[in-house]
């Protein structure tokens, strides 16, 4: 594997992740958004998935030092969107990793390398430029030399 498939590593540590659990998709998760920047918290990654049942999870993470007005907001707004649960995952970090193209095939590699480490991948997004996935914060330097070797990269 060549370093030309990806152009570099970023890492995001310090951040709080929240699962927002078994929300109808009746509900408007849009008013999480609102709510949160209105009190000028910013949202450092964002996953929604849509469950056969007519429910959604939300899985998003704020920087640490908001953990505390995060996890009261949205527990103000979990009876409005009608959550089931919310759950924190304190001490996450994230990897963007930036591939030249193939996107999947360089998702195949993260995931199959990191894996192989022992080291799980709680969420993972994509945009048109990078790849970013979260992992337990105590792991990230560990992934980092992983996919630095998967990837040889200097």
């Amino acid at each position: 594997m060549g370093a030309e498939i990806i152009s570099g590593i970023l890492q995001r540590l310090d951040l709080s992740a929240f699962m927002i659990s078994s929300v109808p998709e009746t509900a408007d998760t849009g008013q999480i958004f609102r709510h949160l920047a209105q009190n000028k918290i910013n949202i450092e990654f964002i996953n929604q998935l849509s469950l056969k049942n007519g429910y959604s999870n939300v899985l998003l993470c704020v920087d640490e030092s908001n953990r505390y007005s995060a996890s009261t907001e949205l527990e103000k707004l979990k009876s409005i969107i009608h959550a089931r649960e919310i759950v924190q995952l304190q001490k996450v970090g994230m990897l963007s990793i930036f591939p030249h193209k193939e996107q999947a095939f360089v998702i195949s590699i993260i995931i199959r390398s990191l894996t192989a480490e022992g080291i799980s991948v709680l969420a993972m997004g994509n945009s048109l430029s990078s790849v970013s996935c979260l992992i337990d914060e105590e792991k990230i330097p560990d992934a980092i030399q992983c996919l630095s070797n998967e990837f040889n990269l200097s």
